[in-house]
Formats: structure tokens, C-alpha cells, sequence
């Protein structure tokens, strides 16, 4: 019997410009749910780790129900097949502290030569490496699947050999070259074009081709150099922050660097907030990490926390100077394009709410909004450590004539309900907040007909208003069940004598920055 032929006159194959981004720290949780997912089934179906899940079976069926035909059964011809280039623009960005939380062999002990690796797989990261395959047309395609993927493969090898290239020259820590080759290039070739192109028409249409093409080169040379200098610079005061061992001071860092300033003004008050940052987390940290690491180890956290806080005394400060000056070269080279028209992509909704149960349900927009808007206020009490505030979940609101009340397992926090942010903007400021309190800070709670009264035991009284007594009393019955088991926080002997200091030490020069 002869071999069926599947005949295409024409075929082509087209893909659009594709920015991949890698996160590390996405795809670490990613593997972690997988893990946990797979564990969970496990123990539901009662197997051992030796233990046959059925899988196999399943797959044996499906190959014999459904079997696919093998590639030398069936031949195709292409009289013109053609793929089309490929343009992708490729980012890595690696996370040290999550590689740390989601790695870790446990325990305090300290090793030095994790530590130097975190530092250095800062440098890694990559900016969008234009990674560009060029187009393959074959004309006259004959054969089966494997016979026809020979040339496709061989031309796409070599194709992504020769773009390798781009990805070593890509890295922030050198100030990624190919973006300032690409920009410089753009500029020169606007340089030179737009007059002749102009010259062509008129000589008014050359004048005006002369004032574009100058304005492109003065344009894309300041963004290709500054921009160029900030990102070495940013890598290295990464880098320095990752030495210091404070998450959060990474973590902030991190946040920070992800917001660009639009021009020389803001890349002069970022580049100030990241001065004081530094210098306030390097002192405070001589009294905070020993606290915070004996409140969760003990003496040995104490003892880990006297040395990271005289290893970070220094670099915290030297990371914020370096900072400082990314972030100032960075407004410089955006002011050239700080009037430029730029489309940014917005949430089209806020990040899903998962409760402490962990059960997945069908998505609330309001629970989402106030989860989102806990985390845009972050805890600034110095008293509680990085572990603390990062585990913090939120737990119920109530809409009260005052604003909306936040309840986590943490603190109360009282937001205006005047203020309506959008999911992502990054113009707008989160809500303001009416008045905060921890629970540990919360002596109890008082009902007088649509008021509701917290009593603390270091601040004035705290009141806001219901819509009636009954929405009141209710709103009191929740907090009466909560407070019993929320206001009750476990410090030890010398976690309660240094807390007190904390708090005096713990100015709110964060909300300054705001």
C-alpha cells in the first residue's frame, strides 16, 4: 500500500514580539504549590512514597484508546513553507532571600559562602536581551515529521548561537551594553536620516529633519549612558544589600529600584529617601536584629543578630549611597523622555484574597481591595521582626461611617474611605490611614449606641462611628471573639523589657516618604 502525502501549496508561520520576563521568585512558589499539591494528593489517596498512584494505568489507556500515528505513516509536501522571524526580548531576574526561605537546610548557623553566592547572583540578572532568529523559507518540503524538522532545527541552533552573545551582554552589572549600543545606534541613524530625508522635500523640510535628528541623538545618548551607569550602579548597591543579611532592607531595595524616577527631580528625592533609608536601617539594625533574633531563636538568634547588625552598621549605608546614586543618574537619563507619550499595563483587578484556611474561592473584589490595601501599609513598628510582618494576614473589614476598618491578626488599621486608588497606578498614594493600633496594644472595646470605642493601653481611645447600634453591636461581638486570641503575643523576658525602647526608637520616618 503506498504512503498517504498530505500536499500544502503554502505555509507560513508567524509569531509576534514576545517579552519573556523569568522571576525567580515566581517560579520558586510555583514549584513549592507543585510540591505541596502533589503531597496533598498523596495523603488523600493514603499512598507511601512507594506506593503506585494509578498513573500509569491511566497512561497506558489513553496511548491505547487514542494512539498516534507514527511519524514514517503519513509524508507531507510543502510547495512553499515559510517561518517567519522571531523577535523575543528576554529578562532574569533572580530573588536571593526567596531562593533562601524556599532552599534553606535550616537551623542559624551562619555560611559565609552562601552568603558571598547570594551576593553574587545579584549580577546575573538580566534586561531584556534582544534575542532576534531570522526568517527560514523552504521551498519544495518533503518528507515525515522528523525529516522535515532537520533543516528547521539546525537553522534555529545556529541562529540562537549567534545571539548568545546578547544575553552575556545584557547583564545590569555591566550596564547592559547592547541596550546602550542599540540606543546610541538609534541615535546616529536619526542623526543622519531625517535631514536627508527632509532634504529630499525642502529645505524648510530639511531644517525641521536637522532640529529631529539632533534632538534623537542628544535624546537616546543621555538615555543609553545614564541609564547605563544606573543599572552597574543598582547592581552594586543590590549586591551590598544582599551582604548586609536583612531581607527587608532587600526586599524595600528591590521595590524601590522597580520604580523608576521620571526625571532629575524625583531621582533627587528618591536618591535622598535612599540615603536616609540606609543610615537609619544600618543604626537601628545594632538594636533590632538582636531583638528579633532572639525573640524567634533565642540566644542563638542573639547572638546571630549581634552580627549581622555590626556587618550591616557599614554596608546598609554604603547600599543607600550607591542607591542614591543609581537613582540619580536614572532621573537624569529619563528626564530626556520623562515628556515622552508611554502606555503602562494596569491591573485590571487586585491580586486574589486567600484566607488562613488556604481554601480557594470564588473571587471577591472587595476582600481582594482591602488585602491590597493592607499591604500598601506597612507595618513600621520596629518592635516586630521581618518574619512577623511578612507572615501578616488580613481577616475581616467593616464599613464604618469613619472609613473602612481593616482587621488582621496583627493590628487594626483604619483607612479613609474617601480615597478610591486604582488596582496599579503608580501616581496614586494609597489611602490614608485615620488611625492604626496593634493588638498587642489593644486594652479592650467599649459599645456606646453606634459607636465603638477602643480602649489602648499606650494611646488615646480610638472611636468610629456605624451606620446603627445593631451593625454596632455586632461589629463589637466579632472584635470581643478576636481580641482573646489576637492581643496575646508571646515575647519572653528580655523581648518585653526592649520592646518598650523599640517603640520609642521606632520614629515613623517611613511615612515621610510616602
Amino acid at each position: 500500500a503506498g504512503v498517504p502525502v498530505s500536499i500544502y501549496q503554502y505555509a507560513s508561520f508567524l509569531m509576534q514580539k514576545l517579552k519573556l520576563s523569568i522571576e525567580e521568585r515566581i517560579m520558586l512558589r510555583m514549584l513549592s504549590y507543585a510540591d505541596e499539591f502533589c503531597a496533598e494528593e498523596a495523603d488523600l489517596l493514603g499512598l507511601q512514597n512507594d506506593d503506585d498512584d494509578g498513573s500509569d494505568f491511566v497512561t497506558q489507556m489513553v496511548d491505547k484508546l487514542y494512539p498516534l500515528p507514527a511519524s514514517s505513516a503519513s509524508k507531507m509536501f510543502f510547495s512553499f513553507l515559510q517561518l517567519h522571524p522571531i523577535a523575543v526580548d528576554i529578562s532574569l531576574e533572580l530573588s536571593s532571600e526567596v531562593r533562601n526561605q524556599y532552599m534553606s537546610e535550616g537551623g542559624t548557623v551562619f555560611n559565609p559562602l552562601k552568603w558571598l553566592k547570594n551576593a553574587a547572583g545579584t549580577a546575573i540578572d538580566i534586561d531584556e536581551a534582544p534575542i532576534r532568529l531570522k526568517s527560514l523559507t523552504i521551498e519544495d518540503a518533503y518528507g515525515n515529521t522528523s525529516t522535515l524538522l532537520v533543516p528547521i532545527k539546525k537553522h534555529y541552533l545556529s541562529q540562537i548561537l549567534r545571539e548568545a552573545y546578547k544575553v552575556l551582554g545584557s547583564l545590569e552589572i555591566l550596564g547592559n551594553p547592547v541596550q546602550l549600543v542599540n540606543n546610541l545606534g538609534s541615535g546616529v541613524f536619526d542623526f543622519f536620516y531625517e535631514p536627508a530625508k527632509g532634504l529630499v522635500s525642502s529645505p524648510q523640510d530639511f531644517g525641521r529633519g536637522l532640529a529631529r535628528g539632533t534632538t534623537s541623538l542628544l535624546k537616546h545618548t543621555v538615555t543609553g549612558v545614564f541609564g547605563a551607569a544606573s543599572k552597574v550602579t543598582g547592581k552594586l548597591a543590590e549586591g551590598i544589600a544582599v551582604l548586609g543579611m536583612d531581607e527587608e532592607f532587600q526586599r524595600q531595595s528591590r521595590m524601590n529600584a522597580r520604580r523608576p524616577p521620571r526625571h532629575i527631580g524625583e531621582g533627587l528625592v528618591e536618591g535622598g529617601k535612599s540615603v536616609v533609608m540606609g543610615v537609619f536601617r544600618g543604626v537601628a539594625g545594632i538594636v533590632l536584629d538582636p531583638y528579633h533574633g532572639y525573640r524567634l531563636n533565642g540566644w542563638k538568634g542573639l547572638l546571630k543578630g549581634i552580627g549581622t547588625g555590626v556587618v550591616g552598621v557599614g554596608l546598609k549605608p554604603a547600599a543607600g549611597s550607591i542607591q542614591a546614586a543609581s537613582k540619580l543618574l536614572q532621573g537624569i537619563g529619563n528626564t530626556a523622555t520623562c515628556c515622552d507619550m508611554t502606555f503602562e499595563n494596569d491591573r485590571a483587578r487586585h491580586p486574589r484574597y486567600i484566607g488562613q484556611d488556604r481554601v480557594l474561592r470564588p473571587y471577591n473584589p472587595l476582600d481582594a481591595m482591602m488585602a491590597a490595601q493592607l499591604r500598601m501599609h506597612e507595618i513600621q513598628d520596629l518592635s516586630l521582626s521581618k518574619e512577623e510582618k511578612k507572615g501578616e494576614t488580613y481577616l475581616k473589614m467593616f464599613c464604618t461611617l469613619n472609613g473602612n476598618l481593616i482587621i488582621s491578626d496583627l493590628r487594626i488599621l483604619m483607612l479613609s474611605s474617601q480615597h478610591h486608588p486604582s488596582s496599579n497606578s503608580r501616581s496614586r498614594k494609597p489611602p490614608p490611614v485615620v488611625f492604626k493600633l496593634l493588638w498587642e496594644d489593644v486594652k479592650g472595646f467599649e459599645h456606646i449606641a453606634n459607636t465603638i470605642v477602643i480602649q489602648s493601653k499606650e494611646h488615646k481611645p480610638k472611636q468610629f462611628k456605624l451606620l446603627n447600634e445593631h451593625e454596632a453591636l455586632e461589629c463589637k461581638r466579632q472584635l470581643d471573639q478576636m481580641f482573646p486570641i489576637l492581643s496575646q503575643r508571646r515575647r519572653g523576658k528580655i523581648g518585653a523589657a526592649v520592646s518598650g525602647a523599640v517603640k520609642k526608637l521606632s520614629i515613623n520616618i517611613f511615612e515621610s516618604s510616602d
